[in-house]
């Protein structure tokens, strides 16, 4: 089997990049991952539970996504479904930064970024 290539998966939506944001490199169940987005954003960026369980089912669908057998912890509440980002989820989240940099890089270029020029 073959490893899809990570920038197929681009652009991604909002919601997908918020959802990556908000895991990093934890485990969390969802609304930790609201909590964490807006404690990571300053509280500028929300996942509303609605959009965030769509959005956590299709990207463990697409492999993005890893939902836990277990708790992570010993002491986590052991009836919340866990969700981590796959190998493939880390690359495509990646290439993504990347895609939002160079867009970035065009916008200070033509003195679109606040505070620029």
């Amino acid at each position: 089997m073959t490893t899809p290539d990570p920038e197929s998966f681009l652009p991604l939506t909002p919601p997908e990049f918020h959802v990556l944001l908000a895991l990093g490199d934890e485990a969390l169940h969802g609304y930790a991952m609201m909590q964490s987005l807006a404690e990571k954003t300053g509280g500028r960026e929300a996942l509303l539970p609605g959009t965030l369980y769509t959005t956590v089912a299709r990207m463990v669908k697409r492999g993005l996504l890893d939902e836990l057998d277990e708790a992570p912890r010993p002491d986590a509440d052991r009836r919340r479904r866990y969700y981590r980002v796959s190998p493939l989820g880390r690359a495509v989240a990646r290439a993504e930064s990347a895609r939002l940099r160079r867009l970035l890089t065009v916008a200070e270029r033509e003195s679109l970024v606040p505070g620029e020029g």
